[in-house]
């Protein structure tokens, strides 16, 4: 296990009653009960946790929100488990993944110095047919996520069916905005948004009273009429396996935006974070940053997050790669190199389009990202053409879905929309009595 010196730092000493232990590795770390997990590795020095399936680079902690998968353990025996969005409890068991050896023992090291110019993988060893086969061996071996659960599951599980007027899918600002503005209305609505409700309290703006928090919606099933959530593994102290289906009149997406990655040599090494999630971190108010930090990243966006974590930001053409061997240690300009122990990336978000495109809404791409396309009000067009009418509900979108603009704007997209949908709902009880009568 590597280990380098801590990235963070408790803000104040932890309450005996909030004082927890986990092993990692053999390791002993004293944790905060409640705090991410990926928060207690970071502070303890660790930051790779696995490593890629394919090339088996190293990886840690990127995104820190639960988006992108590189912080994924092995805990009390389950694997690909996401550490940053997992909240500590004590006596947890956490493992490395991917790694070979109880020191994580690798032979990507000798491979990296046999083939200096990369591998066509698609090409080594084709033949003659046993040596083919003996490298598809190695290499199913030396790929993939994990191994399987040590025991299958004894968690309870139970299903629960919600049936509200309004689904909205994520509690940002524009998620909460119109949570809100539709609960003030009278309207039944239910928030889902898979982050936990206090990382959720760390962004500005009421929360809604319909939030279901820590539970994420995975698919949407227009010809069954509903949409389907579930909670992330070891999210709650029980563990119990809960499926939510959702029966919806109206839907909708506010699931913002992600960070991809910006074109810059070594940007997958540990110690390279999103610069948006690791302000998310720090106003948790668990921690704060140990270690020097560097933001890469252009525009508005990236110097209000630069400015948040008292950061110094170089524009992404400035920088030339990002430096270290299994970690960072700085980035090479072209005129000199910094030295830094955190690498935080702030790229123009892309909208998070997926379950748009599940639901049949149209998309278009805006440069960044594959948008969601709405009229004026947030009224989703279907990827036929028009307002999408075959689903048994009406889908909306509202925020940075649409296309980065910011919390400011997505608030006031998700006012407009919530407006949209409450004048809709009231046409709607206006044509019933007439309808009715005509029958």
């Amino acid at each position: 296990m590597r280990k380098v010196r801590p990235l963070f730092e408790l803000r104040a000493p932890i309450a005996d009653s909030d004082a927890v232990t986990i092993e990692y590795g053999g390791q002993t770390l004293h944790a905060l009960a409640g705090e991410p997990l990926s928060s207690a590795l970071l502070r303890a020095g660790i930051l790779a946790t696995t490593r890629s399936p394919k090339y088996r680079r190293p990886r840690g902690p990127y995104c820190l929100r639960g988006e992108c998968g590189s912080c994924q353990v092995r805990i009390d025996g389950e694997p690909n488990i996401r550490a940053c969005t997992t909240p500590v409890r004590d006596g947890l068991k956490v493992e490395a993944q991917n790694q070979w050896g109880p020191a994580g023992l690798d032979p990507t090291p000798i491979v990296d110095s046999l083939f200096r110019d990369g591998i066509d993988h698609h090409h080594l060893v084709v033949r003659p047919r046993l040596a083919n086969a003996v490298m598809q061996r190695v290499a199913r071996t030396m790929t993939g996520f994990g191994v399987l659960p040590d025991a299958a599951s004894t968690a309870p599980a139970t299903s629960h069916e919600h049936r509200p007027q309004v689904l909205i899918v994520g509690s940002g600002s524009a998620g909460r905005a119109a949570a809100c503005a539709l609960e003030r209305a009278g309207i039944e609505a239910l928030t889902i948004d898979r982050l936990d409700r206090r990382t959720l309290e760390t962004s500005p703006g009421a929360l809604p009273a319909g939030l279901l928090s820590g539970v994420g919606v995975f698919a949407a099933y227009p010809q069954e009429g509903l949409w389907a959530a579930a909670a992330a593994p070891l999210s709650t102290a029980a563990g119990d396996l809960a499926l939510h289906i959702i029966r919806p009149q109206h839907v909708i997406l506010a699931v913002g935006g992600r960070e991809p990655m910006l074109p810059i040599a070594n940007n997958d090494l540990p110690g390279v974070v999103s610069a948006r999630g690791l302000v998310h971190l720090l106003r948790r108010g668990e921690v704060r940053a140990a270690a020097p930090v560097i933001v890469i990243g252009d525009g508005d966006h990236a110097e209000a997050l630069a400015q948040e974590l008292g950061a110094q930001r170089f524009a992404s053409d400035e920088v030339r790669r990002i430096t270290g061997g299994d970690t960072v240690d700085g980035v090479e300009l072209a005129d000199r190199r910094v030295p830094c122990r955190l690498v935080a990336l702030a790229p123009t978000p892309a909208p998070v389009h997926e379950l748009a495109a599940q639901a049949g809404g149209r998309l278009r791409f805006d440069g960044h990202g594959f948008a969601v396309v709405t009229d004026d009000v947030g009224r989703v067009e279907s990827s036929e053409g028009g307002a999408r009418e075959a689903a048994p509900w009406t889908l909306w979108a509202c925020g940075d879905v649409r296309g980065w603009r910011g919390p400011a704007a997505s608030a006031a997209d998700g006012e407009t929309t919530a407006a949209a949908i409450g004048a809709t709902i009231r046409a709607e009880l206006e044509r019933a009595p007439s309808a009715g009568a005509e029958r």
